[in-house]
């Protein structure tokens, strides 16, 4: 298997910004500092994807076991499928070098449901994007399936509801919306690998996508003297 060339991240830092992609991914280092702020919130939504695990228990985690070996977990997530696991977490497809990765997989009367976690307390433009990709990827992968939902927080976390998990996420289907975007999904995965095949720096102006709908973390780098197109200095 070919390693992925785009992930769900990286395909909606393309939705952003073509340039931040490229820079991402041959320019990695030129990137601004994280933001302690944004690690808290990274660490956050780690732990509450396996609060949402709760709802659901009894999964095997297809997580790979070294990072970025996620041609392993695309594997193992076939696997599992195969051998008639009905509950995966981290279950990963890939598809013509784009990858994504579920959070939580469930098979129930024979059919497939998917849900995406997130740790706001409602759903964004971006995750319906992130749905809508996860949704062309995997059922492009061959998995048919019955639904996709993102599970979102209700309210704001309370110690006393950690052990009652289904009080604190409220489920809603995205499946719709997701099935009217698989032209857009794929004319955006075209356009972002064809700038990662040319390997030449887009030539793209400043503006409010700099910082919408997230300050972009090359920010400092492209707000400096703009270098000629196809030049990084």
């Amino acid at each position: 298997m070919e390693k992925h060339i785009l992930s769900k991240s990286t395909y909606i830092r393309s939705l952003q910004c073509l340039k931040s992609l490229y820079l991402y991914k041959y320019h990695y280092k030129l990137r601004d500092p994280l933001p302690p702020e944004l690690l808290i919130r990274f660490d956050k939504g780690h732990n509450i994807g396996k609060l949402a695990q709760q709802l659901f228990p009894g999964g095997f985690d297809a997580t790979p076991d070294q990072p970025y070996n996620y041609y392993r977990s695309v594997a193992l997530t076939q696997e599992l499928i195969f051998k008639g696991y009905d509950t995966i977490y981290e279950a990963s497809f890939q598809h013509e070098r784009v990858l994504v990765v579920a959070d939580i997989l469930v098979r129930r009367g024979g059919k497939w449901f998917a849900y995406e976690v997130k740790s706001s307390l409602s759903v964004s433009d971006t995750y319906m994007k992130d749905a809508a990709l996860q949704y062309f990827v995997m059922v492009s992968s061959g998995l048919q399936l019955e639904d996709f939902s993102i599970l979102h927080l209700n309210r704001k976390l309370d110690e006393a509801l950690i052990n009652e998990p289904s009080k604190i996420f409220t489920e809603v289907s995205v499946l719709e919306h997701c099935k009217s975007q698989n032209d857009f999904v794929k004319n955006n995965i075209s356009t972002a690998k064809d700038v990662l095949e040319k390997k030449i720096i887009p030539s793209i102006e400043i503006g409010d996508h700099c910082q919408k709908p997230y300050r972009c973390d090359f920010y400092n780098f492209c707000h400096r003297t703009e270098p000629e197109p196809g030049k990084l200095f």
